[in-house]
């Protein structure tokens, strides 16, 4: 394993037990005792600090074709430090990605669209109106977090957080496909859209 490598892994791990501590404190503040008790976001660095004694974790291309939950070197694709960071540099609020994490989501496998890795999924519970995508490219080091709650005209739409902010609104669901990523062309490997 190089430096570089152990850097990278350790950095996510950082990340991640922080999101977790302060979701954690968060909750415990407001008396939330079901969320504090099992959030989703603080189980995850766990498992990734396991498997990262064994060797390093597999490289993002290796979930292609495969369930988010389905482990491959004993780390799943949302336990994997290069997509966890990926999520928090996204600038999604905690809640976005606690939603993202969420284990009752209804969840697509992996796919590769133009150079991208595009994970989506959505709450069974509003019938598919909020889901969400992550769109990253396949070593980790460009990401976006797509998320929606609905879409209503061009009142309400799929926000679009990259490099710690929101990029863009986009008037259509987050995409599920490779016939829904017309509008992203190859972002973000090249520019945002539009």
């Amino acid at each position: 394993m190089t430096l570089r490598t152990t850097c990278a892994a350790l950095g996510a791990f950082v990340l991640a037990a922080t999101l977790a501590a302060c979701s954690q404190a968060e909750d415990a503040e407001r008396g939330d005792a079901a969320s504090a008790s099992a959030p989703a976001v603080s189980s995850a660095p766990v498992a990734t600090a396991a498997a990262a004694k064994d060797g390093e974790a597999p490289t993002l291309s290796a979930y292609i074709g495969k369930h988010p939950t389905e482990p491959i070197q004993g780390v799943t694709f949302f336990q994997h430090p290069a997509v966890r960071a990926a999520i928090v540099a996204s600038g999604a609020d905690r809640d976005i990605q606690k939603a993202i994490v969420f284990d009752d989501n209804v969840v697509g496998v992996v796919t590769e669209t133009r150079g991208r890795l595009l994970l989506h999924g959505y709450d069974p519970a509003g019938a598919g109106s909020t889901n969400w995508a992550i769109l990253m490219i396949p070593d980790g080091s460009k990401a976006a977090v797509c998320y929606s709650t609905g879409i209503e005209g061009y009142e309400k739409g799929a926000d679009w957080y990259f490099e710690g902010d929101l990029a863009f609104t986009l008037y259509t669901p987050c995409p599920a496909e490779e016939g829904d990523m017309e509008t992203l062309s190859n972002w973000p490997i090249g520019p945002i859209p539009g």
